[in-house]
């Protein structure tokens, strides 16, 4: 497969020597690490995925020690300068593999919330090398647990009925109910930030945030998850069966909830969307190479206008998602960012790619359809972009809701 001085893409401009040095890295690691575990760890069962000796442990293993954790490697830098490295590293995560680079990419939620709420005496609780996960929607209740304008779901639905609630008891809390099994990394994450119904004892609708390790007792999972695509990222459903934790490892009180939630979908929404990207132009360098090889008519089938204009509406929906989410990750880290910027990034990058991937799809014609082509799973990995991390549409509602 094309290597990064190979591309149909021109080399990005204007890096800094560090920045291009990291970017090849990255792109190394996609190509000879994620890409071969990617295609194994697809085939197998969830179960598999996760076990001991998996090729899961060692993309881990050397993701860490390739110093690609933008969330280690960021202190001393600038605002900008992490978000231009983030578009430039998960951009080549996704080209290897998606599911992967998404669990990669989740393992440091919980530490990234500490971070950004300022609370270093939770460090102890959870370390920075610890596999994290965001643990928010639950069986009766989805996207709408995204919606902190609370215009699609009213409060009391996410505030006073939920799975699950931390109990106030004195200087403790107890922690009773599920999460559902769309946690990203739920089937391996060490550490948690649980979002969930707060209970004070007042009746009032409240939720709040909490860090907490997953080793603590009455802590328990289901069976991981058995997906449709983004296979190499493990999900599971978590149970807490009166978990008791300290007051400290309150993370964020009700009152500050609802931001906390805007800020999150604010940073998060580019990062997925920007994976999405990786994801579509490794779909067309596949489709690109396919085209050049497969004759019909006694000639490549690239020589067919029809074909190139596919291509190029390939390139084009590439390109201009690209320069979109990479733009607005650098107004953020600039000016006051901006929701309805952030929610076009995740809708736009992600349809995009299901877009991509489909076209890709149409140029294998019948091969696509075989596991012997990488095409038929990057569709299968596309089509969970549009749902992940809330749905596009659920997103779009609450951009709206709170901005226009």
């Amino acid at each position: 497969m094309t290597r990064l001085s190979e591309r149909v893409w021109a080399p990005d401009q204007g890096l800094t020597e560090i920045e291009a040095s990291i970017q090849e890295v990255a792109h190394r690691f996609a190509e000879d690490v994620m890409r071969p575990a990617g295609k194994v760890l697809d085939q197998l069962t969830p179960e598999e995925v996760i076990a001991d000796g998996s090729l899961l442990w060692d993309v881990f293993k050397q993701y860490r020690e390739l110093g690609l954790n933008l969330f280690e490697i960021s202190e001393g830098l600038t605002p900008v300068e992490v978000a231009r490295l983030t578009y430039l590293v998960n951009e080549e995560l996704g080209w290897g593999d998606c599911g992967l680079g998404w669990s990669l990419y989740a393992s440091n939620m919980a530490q990234g919330m500490i971070k950004a709420m300022g609370r270093d005496d939770l460090w102890d609780v959870c370390p920075p090398d610890s596999i994290s996960m965001w643990s928010v929607t639950e069986p009766n209740h989805g996207s709408n647990m995204l919606d902190f304008s609370h215009t699609l779901a009213p409060a009391e639905e996410g505030g006073s009925r939920s799975d699950c609630v931390a109990v106030k008891q004195g200087d403790k809390f107890i922690i009773r109910g599920q999460k559902s099994a769309w946690g990203s990394n739920g089937a391996i994450a060490t550490h948690s930030a649980l979002f969930c119904r707060y209970d004070d004892g007042s009746g009032e609708a409240k939720r709040a945030a909490f860090i907490l390790p997953l080793d603590l007792p009455g802590v328990s999972r289901g069976k991981p998850l058995d997906k449709l695509g983004v296979r190499t990222l493990t999900d599971a459903e978590l149970y807490f069966d009166d978990v008791e934790i300290p007051e400290s490892y309150l993370l964020c009180p009700p009152e500050a909830y609802d931001e906390l939630v805007k800020g999150i979908l604010i940073g998060a929404n580019p990062g997925m969307a920007i994976f999405s990207v990786g994801l579509a132009r490794a779909a067309f360098e596949h489709a690109l190479q396919y085209s050049k090889e497969r004759t019909q008519g006694g000639r490549p089938i690239f020589e067919y206008q029809a074909l190139q204009l596919k291509l190029f509406d390939m390139y084009r929906k590439i390109e201009v998602s690209r320069k979109l989410i990479r733009a607005t990750m650098e107004d953020h880290a600039q000016f006051e960012p901006q929701l309805q910027n952030a929610v076009t990034c995740k809708v736009t990058g992600t349809q995009m790619a299901l877009e991509v991937t489909n076209q890709a799809f149409e140029v294998f014609g019948g091969n696509a359809t075989s596991k012997e082509y990488p095409i038929e799973k990057l569709l299968r990995d596309a089509r969970m972009g549009t749902i992940a991390d809330g749905t596009n549409e659920v997103l779009s509602l609450v951009a709206v809701a709170t901005t226009f």
